[in-house]
């Protein structure tokens, strides 16, 4: 059966035949259980719960794409709703977060009867209804418009009307890496205000990339984030993600052999959304949960998975990054992903010391990992196989266009914190950084 637009509509009985896949690939979305996360999870409730005074009171979660800060911020959303809580949330991914915060006010008056009205003054007077005979008075509310209040006033009164009801309103901002700088200033300023200056119930929890370690937490005016309690995302381990797998799997009515199990425990490395993506892979590769997760299923949930990692994540956590970071990552690769400074410095024809800042960007994004030999190593947000694709499909791209085929100097690309920008000169330039 065909719709309008041509395309095929499946009749509810194909659907409603289709079992369910337990897992949940997609960014945010609430998986059946939290692994890995209780410590997190229970300090961060702790601290929400003891009030402004606990320093956990406002906390900054920080991680790699795919280590599943969303999924811990939607969780206490809902445990805070859950005690009564007043929660506004939105993201920083584009402008005007002063504006969508006071929407969301809004929202919570709509669905908080008792929450304090900011824009209008609420008056009575007797009016006269015509109803022969006699004449009645009867009273009727009117609103008045006054002057929109600014944010920070409407957070006072909404931290305000929170203490006299024994409860506290929680502002969650996530994709804060990607937010506007003066917007965040303005929002730190008024946090600091609130919370922390006049101690009033209103709690902050922010998440972003690990990388706003360097750029927005370096901002000297807005000390309130770089103040904040900073919970960093802790790296799956095997045992959890065995646990996971196998009480998902079994508890939607399928099975798995050991293989199976063995060879995707072993592939899922630290990230929860590599987890996810290999069990929602593997259930539908074998038809569970008709069918049994056997070897074959399990490979080809590998091979999918790496796909979609690539897709998903490696490739948006790449262009992200400086060409001096790239080419880093590039020499490491070369090397089978684990090498010395000395040795990548060499593989680039530059001194060790000029790629001091793109080292330690790249570990402070978490891109990268140091063990105490001294030894680099790619971590498992952009793999090794990841930037080996990225480097075959640029020199494709380089070998189909002349005019990509000069050679090029790579940038220095340093973030400069006071004038927000990154150094255009070529890497291992002497002197000051330049933007312009």
């Amino acid at each position: 059966m065909c719709g309008k637009l041509g395309f095929v509509i499946l009749p509810p009985t194909s659907v409603d035949s289709l079992p369910d896949n337990p897992f949940t690939p997609d960014f945010g979305q609430q998986p059946s259980r939290l692994v890995g996360r209780d410590d997190l999870v229970a300090t961060l409730k702790q601290g929400l719960g003891t009030g402004p005074r606990d320093p956990r009171f406002t906390s900054l979660l920080l991680g790699p794409r795919g280590s599943g800060k969303t999924v811990i911020l939607n969780h206490l959303k809902n445990e805070a709703r859950a005690s009564g809580w007043i929660v506004l949330s939105l993201d920083a991914t584009t402008e005007g977060i002063h504006e969508r915060i006071s929407e969301r006010i809004d929202w919570g008056r709509s669905t908080h009867e008792s929450v304090p009205d900011d824009d209008t003054d609420i008056t009575s007077r007797r009016v006269a209804s015509l109803r022969v005979p006699p004449i009645i008075w009867e009273r009727e509310a009117t609103r008045t418009p006054r002057p929109r209040w600014g944010l920070r006033r409407q957070l006072t009164t909404l931290a305000e009307h929170a203490a006299e009801h024994d409860t506290a309103a929680l502002l969650v901002v996530d994709e804060m890496h990607s937010g506007d700088f003066t917007e965040l200033r303005r929002l730190a300023a008024d946090l600091q205000h609130i919370t922390k200056d006049e101690l009033m119930p209103l709690a902050f929890l922010g998440a972003g990339l690990s990388e706003m370690k360097r750029t927005l937490l370096e901002d000297k005016r807005m000390t309130f984030f770089a103040r904040c309690n900073r919970g960093n995302m802790p790296p799956l381990s095997r045992i959890n993600a065995h646990r996971f797998l196998t009480a998902t799997v079994h508890e939607a009515g399928g099975a798995f052999n050991d293989a199976a199990l063995d060879s995707l425990v072993a592939s899922v490395g630290s990230l929860p959304y590599r987890m996810q993506l290999l069990g929602h892979s593997a259930w539908n590769a074998a038809g569970a949960p008709a069918n049994t997760i056997d070897a074959n299923a399990a490979a080809l949930a590998v091979n999918e998975t790496d796909r979609l990692m690539h897709e998903r994540v490696a490739l948006p956590a790449w262009h992200s990054l400086a060409e001096s970071e790239q080419a880093y990552l590039a020499a490491l690769a070369a090397f089978g992903g684990e090498a010395t400074p000395r040795q990548v410095a060499q593989a680039l024809s530059v001194n060790p010391r000029t790629l001091t800042r793109a080292w330690r960007h790249l570990e402070n994004a978490e891109y990268i990992s140091t063990d105490g030999h001294e030894r680099v190593r790619i971590a498992d947000v952009i793999t090794v196989g990841s930037v080996k694709r990225i480097a075959a499909e640029a020199a494709m791209h380089t070998y189909n266009d002349p005019a990509a085929q000069q050679p090029s100097a790579i940038r220095c690309n340093a973030w400069m914190p006071r004038a927000h920008a990154k150094c255009v000169l070529s890497l291992g330039h002497a002197g000051r950084h330049r933007s312009r």
